[in-house]
Order: C-alpha cells, then structure tokens, then sequence
C-alpha cells in the first residue's frame, strides 16, 4: 500500500505531463470504440436491409440458378411453387414464405430509357416476409396487374411521379422481347439503396406472362426466426430433396461482408496507431520520471528498497496513468456510441447520387458492443502498465552509490 501511495504522489508530481498521457491514450481507446460500434451498426443496417427488403433470411432456388451474383438466369426455374411451399410450410422453423421472380428490364419513358432490376411479388402475402408494403411513401402497393412500383431515387432520377405510364421491355426465357405499359401507383422509400435507385415491382402474375414462365417463379424466400440456418438448411433438404439449392442471406452476399471485415480492419488499425502513438508518450513520460527521479532512486536503495519494489513503483505508476486514460476513453467512446446508436450521422446530402457496394443509405448508426468496451478498458490498463517496463529497466540498473552522487 505504501509503495501505491507512493506512486500516485509521482504521478501528480508532474500532473501536466501524467494528464497529457492519459488523454493520448483515451483518443486511442475512444476511437477503436466508436469505429467498432460504427462497423458494428453499418453492418446490422446492412443485415436488415438485406433480409427485409431483398432476399429473406433463406432462398431457395432451382439448382443451377444461382451461378454468379448479379445474374438472373430464367433457365433454371422453381417449378410446382404451389405444392413446394406446402411442403416447406410443414417445417419447423419456417414462419412464413413468398414466391419471387428477379429479372433485368428496360424501363422506357417515352424520354428516357434506363437498365432496372424487376421484381414480380406474389401481392397476397409478400408483406409476410418483406416490408415493401410498409415502405410506400406515396401511392398505393400494387392493386392489379397494370400497377408498378418504382423507388423514390429511381423516380427522381426519371422525373417520375404517381399515375406516370412507362414501358417496362423484357427479354423472356425463350429470347423473344415482349413490353407492357404499366401505371406508377406508388413510389417506396426503403433503406436499400438498390432497390430505391435501381428497381422497379410489379405483380407476380404479369411478370409470369411477360417473362413467358407459366407458373415458374425464379425463387422462393423464406422468413424464419431460427438463428442456426445451416441447420435449418439441412432440414429442408431432408424434406425437398436436392433438386434446389438454399443461400442463406449471408451467402447470397458473402462479397460484400468480405469488404466489411477489411473496413473494420483497416479502420481499427488506425485506432491502433493513434493508441501506439499515446504508449509512446507514457514510455517518453517514464524515461523522464527516471532520469528526474535518480537521486530518489538511489535513496530508496540505500534505504533497502528490492528491484522488485522500485519496479512496482513505475508498473503502479503506469498503472494509474493507463486506469485514468482508460476510464476516460471508454466512457467517451460509449457516449459518442450511444449517440451514433440513438441519433446517427445523416451523411445523404454530401454522399447524394453516389453508389456504394454496401446495402444502406448513407445514415449511419452504430451498434455498441459492451464486451469491446470491457476488452478496450483492460487493454488500455495493460498496456500502459507493459510498457513501463522498458524504461524500469534502466531506474533498477542504477547503483545506489552511483545515483547518491547526484544528490
């Protein structure tokens, strides 16, 4: 206990320089907080948006279709959807699911014409397992088969506005182009920036007839509140065969996840350099209080004090500098989290009209993770304390004879 009262009376000894330290760390250990939970938030957004909007936690396709991400074949087409859906309703685990059909499109404006992504929903219970119906900021959700839905940015990218007639021209599984008119009869706002920039809905039906597929659909998506999919998977395959294949929705978009582990990186690796940057100013602080410190050193030798007790001395001292930086990096890095959790960043105006690979609009929220915070917290302690040892080194190295000189 002495030799912690000690140390802390050293450490404020030079309270500038001890406070300097401590700031230098706290910047370090807020910021690997903040770019956690910034990653953390982008990549639930991203989840979310995927799986509400897009693919479902499950799809199940024809096997041979899904070949490349990107393509929608119409060689390889479900089948039968009716009486394979009352098999899948008859698995455990499934709450609910929707039949879909992806194709690529000309959207034609009697102006413009534009490359879209077309999505045939199955109207009576696509709301089931997707949120589109909720995402309608004007208009109605498709009606009949001459209604189509557009997305906010594609729409105003085309000037396009509620009760607009466009030509929707598709090539159909046997090659022959085939164009429908359709009427906007309303215009959806999601969080997905691919499917409010780049695709137009319409109804399961018409898209069957346009696309020449009969009763074919190109994938069936599966809501579930199981959190093993893989084992969900092989259940389903157990019932239906390997005539399909499924794709969890992080398989469906493993590329962009990949990109998420190297942002994360990268970005962490820039915390860590701002914190190796605040461990170089507590090595500098220690060296310092060494060489100030040699006379003291040398009387507390003489005085019987062990290496190991004037090594406990500088390691406390290192010690109370890291817990103060600790605690308050932590504690800011859990507010400016908090913040980017509750408020976000809405950063729409300076990104508008530019594209990213990633599945949300440019409104960041974060996610805060309390097992970093508790990780960053005790990082911070120990590495202040493992690099006083450095400069400990040389303060036990010191005889006392040569240090009472210099009294």
């Amino acid at each position: 206990m002495k030799l912690l009262i000690l140390a802390w009376r050293n450490v404020f000894r030079h309270t500038r320089r001890s406070i300097i330290s401590a700031i230098a760390i706290s910047v370090g250990l807020a910021a690997m907080i903040f770019m956690n939970s910034m990653m953390n938030g982008v990549d639930k957004m991203a989840e979310e948006n995927i799986i509400n909007y897009e693919a479902g936690a499950l799809s199940l396709f024809r096997k041979g279709y899904y070949r490349e991400e990107g393509r929608y074949a119409l060689d390889s087409l479900i089948e039968n959807s009716d009486s394979l859906i009352k098999e899948l309703r008859q698995i455990k685990g499934i709450s609910t699911l929707t039949e879909r059909i992806k194709f690529m499109a000309q959207l034609n404006t009697g102006i413009d014409e534009l490359t879209v992504l077309g999505i045939g929903i199955n109207v009576k219970d696509d709301d089931k397992v997707f949120k589109i119906r909720k995402s309608v900021v004007k208009g109605t959700f498709l009606k009949t088969t001459d209604d189509l839905l557009i997305g906010e940015g594609l729409a105003r990218e085309l000037n396009l506005d509620l009760g607009a007639m466009v030509t929707i021209i598709v090539k159909d599984k046997y090659g022959t182009y085939n164009a429908y008119d359709f009427e906007i009869c309303g215009i959806i706002n999601t969080a997905h920036p691919l499917i409010d920039r780049n695709t137009v809905l319409i109804a399961l039906e018409i898209a069957q007839e346009l696309l020449n597929m009969n009763q074919q659909v190109t994938e069936i998506a599966i809501k579930t509140n199981v959190k093993d999919l893989e084992k969900l998977k092989k259940e389903i395959y157990q019932k239906i065969g390997t005539r399909y294949e499924l794709k969890t929705w992080k398989e469906l978009y493993a590329s962009i996840f990949e990109v998420s582990v190297m942002k994360r990186t990268t970005q962490f690796m820039l915390a860590l350099v701002v914190l190796i940057i605040a461990v170089v100013g507590i090595v500098n602080t220690m060296l310092m209080a060494v060489m100030e410190r040699v006379n003291e050193i040398g009387t507390l030798k003489a005085m019987g004090y062990s290496n190991f007790h004037i090594t406990k001395i500088f390691v406390y001292e290192g010690g109370i500098i890291g817990l103060g930086g600790s605690l308050i990096g932590s504690i800011v890095g859990v507010i400016m989290s908090l913040y980017l959790q509750y408020f976000g960043f809405d950063l729409s105006k300076m990104f508008e009209g530019i594209d990213i690979i990633y599945p949300i609009k440019f409104i960041l929220k974060g996610r805060l993770e309390v097992g970093m915070v508790i990780f960053t917290f005790l990082f911070g302690i120990i590495i202040s304390v493992l690099v006083t040892l450095y400069p400990v080194r040389r303060a036990i190295k010191l005889k006392p004879i040569e240090a009472l000189r210099k009294v």
